[in-house]
């Protein structure tokens, strides 16, 4: 639910909500998100998501003073889901298939739910999304 409320509120802002997770500890609300500007995810960025979940995560988990941790994707963040695939389209990614020895390298080009375009220095690979053992952003390549 919370992901829910925040997500129209920081694309206002924009900025992406790439994850959230939510846990209780001792009674008091643990809150970790994990916010992403194309334009580049600083201090600023996180400093923004911060003042706007905050308010939200109160009113929607019942406690006062929630503890609210924002932090960037980072510069080599693994790829959990289709929708981080869509949400990083542009940047390099560093993928190894199920039962490969060797990874691909590209660009991530488009995501279709099921199968992501990958731009590689050989030319254009589509590869199945459910094939992927371990995908990451790689800022290795040299890409913004």
């Amino acid at each position: 639910m919370l992901f829910a409320k925040l997500e129209p509120l920081l694309s206002k802002a924009g900025l992406v909500l790439v994850d959230l997770e939510v846990s209780r500890r001792r009674g008091s609300a643990q809150v970790r998100m994990t916010v992403y500007s194309s334009k580049g995810t600083g201090t600023r960025e996180c400093a923004a998501a911060h003042r706007i979940a905050y308010p939200e995560a109160q009113a929607v988990l019942g406690d006062p003073d929630p503890s609210l941790e924002v932090a960037s994707p980072g510069i080599d963040r693994v790829l959990r889901s289709a929708r981080e695939w869509a949400i990083f389209k542009g940047k390099d990614v560093s993928v190894l298939l199920r039962g490969e020895e060797e990874r691909i390298r590209g660009r991530i080009e488009g995501v279709d739910g099921e199968t992501a375009r990958l731009a590689c220095a050989e030319g254009s690979r589509v590869i199945e999304l459910k094939a992927v053992a371990k995908a990451k952003l790689d800022s290795s390549q040299g890409g913004d």
